[in-house]
């Protein structure tokens, strides 16, 4: 087998759905597995993935056992050559896996790959490709300052060797994962990515960015930026502060007053409100089951070119391919929300910005 996708879950039903849908057309040529490892959602996830995907190999965790250990059980299970660490809120093109395997099986001393992510509002994520961490830059980035953190030196669509890899989307050989003992278990959440790909690096591998495939990644799905993303996130800091920085004093004080002055700042875990624009749908048929929705009308061409809509795209009619590029090329995110129409769904799903929660509009049959 040549890959196996893994993706972690926890409560994001509606999101792993329409990431689901696009792996399993990105692999509908490709010898490969999606596996999906559950960290004890309650919100019907399971139920959801196995009657639309069967044959989606789905693993049950009791508890939440956080990011690293979960993909780590997962990996236990995979039979691909090469293992895909992706996120449930991201959504691949069909031609992610055949792109990047092959630009993969030609690398010498290959660590992993990484490749372009962009946001539900077609923003560019610069953390797609970082710098490996010193401890001024370190500090710097739990103050908020960026300078430093990210890879200015390789373009947005560039390919070529970067220090750290995000886990949203990394792509490695299966054995050099074991090889190198996997995600370390001691972080629950954030900066096991920069770990492994540091751990990666100093063994002589390398990190590659690949930016000629673009992949969706809605970001504020998997953790807002609240009191308790402040707590894990400081957590993991920690840890990652003992395992490659040498402690003295200073440092130690340092990395104590960010952590206070971050907890003091962090917002509290409440959506903000979206405001309620006409629905537009774009599709390429005049039949539809949206319920009681109120569609203003339908237009068949991937244009987002109006203000203040909520544009459905249904993606029966559609490829992502083809509905990513137009996002990154068109889409003007002012007063604009975006949403995608999974095949045989009966939802819509979409997020307006990386900190915020997305939403799902259920559509109920009259």
């Amino acid at each position: 087998m040549q890959l196996s996708i893994v993706i972690l879950n926890y409560n994001l039903q509606h999101f792993l759905y329409l990431c689901v849908d696009s792996v399993d057309r990105a692999i509908s040529k490709i010898d490969a597995e999606i596996i999906v490892i559950d960290n004890a959602s309650t919100d019907g996830s399971r139920q959801a993935i196995q009657e639309a995907f069967p044959h989606v190999i789905w693993i049950q965790n009791t508890q939440n056992v956080g990011f690293a250990k979960a993909n780590n059980m997962a990996v236990e299970r995979a039979k691909g050559e090469f293992i895909c660490l992706l996120n449930p809120d991201a959504v691949v093109p069909e031609n992610t896996f055949s792109e990047i395997l092959n630009f993969a099986n030609k690398q010498k001393n290959l660590g992993a790959v990484g490749c372009q992510l962009f946001n539900g509002q077609g923003d560019f994520l610069p953390e797609s490709k970082r710098n490996r961490l010193t401890f001024p830059i370190a500090l710097m980035k739990l103050l908020g300052f960026n300078k430093g953190y990210y890879n200015l030196d390789l373009g947005q669509n560039d390919i070529g060797e970067t220090d750290v890899l995000v886990g949203a989307f990394m792509l490695l050989k299966r054995k050099t994962y074991h090889d190198y003992n996997g995600l370390d278990e001691a972080f629950f959440m954030f900066g096991e990515d920069i770990d492994f790909s540091l751990r990666l690096q100093e063994n002589g591998l390398k990190n590659l960015y690949y930016g000629q495939v673009k992949v969706l990644h809605f970001k504020g799905e998997s953790a807002l930026k609240d009191s308790a993303y402040a707590k894990n996130f400081f957590g993991a800091m920690k840890i990652f502060y003992k395992k490659h920085f040498k402690r003295n004093l200073f440092r130690d004080i340092a990395i104590r007053a960010g952590e206070i002055v971050i907890r003091i700042l962090a917002r509290p875990n409440h959506q903000a409100q979206q405001p309620s624009y006409p629905m537009v749908l774009i599709s390429k048929s005049e039949v539809h089951n949206l319920g009681s929705i109120d569609i203003s009308y339908c237009q068949d061409q991937l244009l987002f070119d109006e203000t203040e809509v909520t544009y459905l795209i249904d993606m029966s009619h559609f490829s992502y391919r083809e509905v990513l590029d137009a996002l990154c090329s068109n889409y003007d995110s002012h007063r604009k929300q975006v949403k995608f129409i999974p095949k045989n769904a009966s939802f819509a799903v979409g997020s307006n910005g990386s900190n915020s929660l997305g939403s799902a509009i259920i559509f109920e049959t009259i």
